[in-house]
């Protein structure tokens, strides 16, 4: 603990230094570090630098207040906002009436990257940041995808030996390995794919001839097929309803491609062994989820206002983990079937159900809606880049409505950070665009961004809208 203490001093104070200039640092860099978190969990003593993302976090919060440059753009457009508070006061009221101080837990758990907009709020992300933040969410999935695919290769026997546990991080599905990449489950690294796969896409149609477009167009296989081993089909079914959603606002050749692979379907099916099929269709699990669904439901009559915030999912499991150690040596899935832990309904919709009851579920759909109809609105304001990014923005709030159904989705991880840094990025983008200062401070930079150069091919007719 001594010397990562000792190395951490210096750190904190040349970050100090840096986000005082400049805060958006901070966020750029939690954008391209949460994606490799999952490999503390092989790095000795690695639980005790677990926290890094939340300190930093708060670091960059800090010097939004401190520092000269926080406030040299307008303040970004959250629609949204309303929606979100609602949702944030019955949340925090539940946990704190019904579990007190200790509800701290859920709430934190729950709404922490809320902190993100409120930074971006204070120091707001540029035309050069948005093109950071595309670039980065681009590298990032085309590099986990690529260590997804080489776990294949590896083996689980040799992650094994690396410090992976069988059933937390290594779990098999019809004999084959589900690669979880560099984050701790599949269902991480599968969800994360597909984010970087509608933002890549949406901004790399809009400019194709751009080098860093063309390779990640030229990526893009590897990626569905690292996404592809990760069994996670909740991911298949966002990313397809995502183009769908792309297809229909804007990018009307990729009807094209869903008509090819509604053709080759049969003949990929076809020559694909039974072994890798029979997972991806199996009832089983989404029979299980149904019983527990029903029983959900079922108790709603009972607390019709809901249990309360952790009552279930990740702040419950956290909860019961702290209170008996000895779960730190059994996996998840015994933990479950011994009954040490309580009931994960695998549904984000169902969860809240539990916690907040209707209201809290209505409230959330809310914020989804209202997510969803402005960042697309958005796209149709903006230009360029900008306008891809909110397209692709909004594509993914669709894919993570629907991925909610089958995944506790903004209770994994960065899939929080994600959701809220793009929303935030895109009321960035709006208020910019509007804003009068925006020609000045974008001349006085040493060359135009590419969110600022007009993109005629993806900018919507009315036909389109």
């Amino acid at each position: 603990m001594t010397p990562l203490l000792m190395l951490a001093v210096p750190v904190v104070l040349v970050l100090g230094v840096l986000l005082w200039r400049r805060p958006q640092r901070g966020l750029l860099a939690i954008a391209a570090l949460t994606p490799f978190h999952g490999l503390l969990a092989i790095v000795p003593g690695g639980e005790a630098l677990s926290p890094w993302k939340e300190g930093l976090l708060l670091l960059t919060l800090g010097a939004t207040f401190v520092s000269p440059y926080r406030r040299r753009l307008p303040a970004p457009s959250y629609p949204w906002w309303p929606a979100v508070v609602a949702w944030v006061a019955i949340g925090v009221l539940s946990a704190l009436l019904v579990s007190g101080l200790a509800g701290i837990i859920a709430i934190k758990i729950t709404y922490f990257y809320l902190v993100i907009p409120v930074i971006l709020w204070r120091a707001p992300f540029d035309a050069r940041d948005r093109d950071h933040l595309v670039s980065i969410l681009m590298g990032t999935t085309a590099v986990t995808a690529v260590v997804g695919l080489a776990q294949q290769v590896i083996g689980g026997e040799r992650l094994a030996e690396l410090g992976y546990r069988w059933d937390e991080h290594l779990r098999i599905s019809g004999g084959i390995l589900r690669s979880f990449s560099t984050f701790t489950t599949p269902f991480a690294f599968g969800l994360f794919v597909m984010i970087g796969l509608i933002v890549g896409c949406s901004v790399s149609f809009a400019d194709p001839h751009r080098l860093r477009n063309k390779l990640f167009l030229c990526a893009t296989p590897i990626m569905v097929l690292g996404m592809g081993v990760t069994i996670v089909r909740a991911s298949y079914i966002g990313l397809a309803v995502a183009l769908l959603w792309l297809a229909v606002h804007r990018y009307r050749a990729l009807f094209l491609g869903f008509g090819a692979a509604a053709a080759l379907a049969p003949l990929v099916l076809f020559a694909v062994p039974s072994s890798i099929l029979a997972p991806l269709f199996s009832s089983s699990s989404l029979g299980e989820r149904g019983d527990g669904w029903s029983q959900t439901l079922s108790s709603l009559w009972v607390h019709p206002f809901g249990q309360g915030l952790g009552a279930t999912g990740s702040a419950a499991a956290d909860t019961v983990a702290q209170s008996n150690p000895m779960l730190s040596e059994l996996s998840y899935t015994a933990s479950v079937q011994f009954g040490f832990m309580p009931y994960q309904p695998d549904n984000y919709y169902m969860k809240l159900a539990v916690e907040l009851g209707p209201i809290g579920v209505w409230l959330f759909v809310l914020v989804l809606v209202c997510a969803a109809v402005s960042t697309l609105r958005a796209s149709r304001v903006l230009s360029g880049q900008d306008a891809a990014l909110a397209l692709g923005v909004s594509g993914t709030i669709v894919a993570a409505a629907v991925a909610s159904t089958v995944a506790t989705y903004l209770e994994i991880f960065p899939l929080d950070v994600y959701f809220w840094l793009l929303l935030g990025t895109v009321g960035c983008a709006l208020t910019q665009h509007w804003s009068p200062r925006r020609s000045s401070l974008t001349a006085s930079g040493s060359a135009p961004s590419h969110s600022d150069r007009p993109a005629v091919e993806s900018r919507p007719t009315s036909a389109s809208c």
